[in-house]
């Protein structure tokens, strides 16, 4: 049942982690694939390390209301300005921000899980890309800055429905933010859940977007299987997950209990199907979502189970159910 990553080759590092004199965490980056990237750029890539969650490390950040938690959305209600001002701010004139204006700690609670977000700061971009930013993307002494992607001042205001703070939103796809500075030529993906071709037959090329070597797929067990990093991270390329999920639980931060993983053997032994775990045993996404194109497994294998369902669940529409005898 556990997925085995003995050979993998993670794709980052550890992140280095600093605590600032005030007992403020500050996350630092990790070596990125970009070598034009210096390796102080605060990397949002950089995985938490082992043992580590937004739980124990949330008492080491200082917040001028004290109601307000790492897990507080401060944003879009208008009632904790004086988190990140001291005192009203001048639209067009000074803002008053705390911490001198270091993103890092006005940031604070996104810097504790930078996991999750796509794009380092503090990294100077090439003239290229400049000729090609829209001018109304702040520069910060020609660095990259949060405030340079997001309209910090739209996250001020009490619109309960307008939650996207990308400049220039809203956009068809998330993706489509990223071409405002880079030539979609170079960066637009190839879907790494296109595995067939026209032949049906496998596309091995696809195959090692995610695994270190192409897997035999008629007869390989999960302990075979290796991968070119952690899960949870090559899904996180493409897809964007933020906060709770699903269910409004963080399914990939614990262990299951003894009787969850009762449960899931269960469910597996009913349906016939694999909720496989990583390889220190918790849930990860391919727990619970079937990432292989139908047609790729053999029908007949429980690995193939969901492969091409809505949302690729392993076990459409009841899933949730099942896991969690409702």
């Amino acid at each position: 049942m556990i997925i085995s990553h003995r050979n993998a080759k993670f794709i980052l590092q550890l992140p280095f982690i600093l605590f600032a004199v005030l007992a403020v965490m500050i996350m630092s980056c990790q070596r990125v694939m970009d070598e034009t990237i210096p390796k102080n750029a605060v990397s949002a890539h950089s995985p938490r390390p082992s043992g580590m969650n937004k739980n124990n490390v949330a008492r080491d950040l200082k917040f001028q209301n004290a109601a307000v938690t790492p897990l507080t959305n401060i944003h879009y209600t208008g009632l904790y300005c004086e988190e990140c001002h001291e005192k009203p701010a001048v639209r067009g004139g000074d803002l008053y921000l705390r911490y001198g204006g270091d993103y890092s700690l006005l940031c604070r609670c996104h810097t504790l899980t930078s996991d999750v977000y796509i794009h380092p700061v503090d990294i100077t971009p090439t003239v290229e890309k400049r000729k090609r930013m829209p001018p109304d993307f702040p520069l910060e002494n020609g660095k990259l800055t949060c405030l340079t992607c997001h309209d910090i001042y739209r996250q001020c205001q009490k619109r309960l429905f307008e939650r996207n703070s990308l400049r220039g939103a809203p956009y068809p796809q998330r993706v489509s933010f990223c071409y405002n500075c880079h030539a979609k030529a170079n960066y637009q993906p190839d879907d790494p859940h296109q595995q067939l071709n026209s032949k049906n037959e496998i596309i091995i090329g696809t195959c090692l977007i995610c695994h270190k070597e192409k897997p035999d797929e008629k007869h390989a067990t999960f302990k075979d299987v290796t991968f070119i990093g952690d899960i949870e991270m090559i899904c996180r390329r493409c897809h964007h997950i933020a906060g709770n999920h699903s269910g409004n639980h963080d399914h990939m931060k614990d262990i299951p209990s003894p009787a969850g993983l009762k449960r899931i053997k269960l469910v597996e032994a009913k349906f016939h199907t694999r909720l496989p775990l990583n390889e220190n045993g918790k849930m990860t996404c391919i727990t619970c979502h079937n990432p292989h194109e139908k047609g790729v497994l053999p029908a007949n294998s429980p690995g193939a189970k969901g492969a091409g369902s809505k949302y690729r669940h392993r076990l459409p529409k009841n899933l949730c159910k099942e896991c969690h005898q409702m």
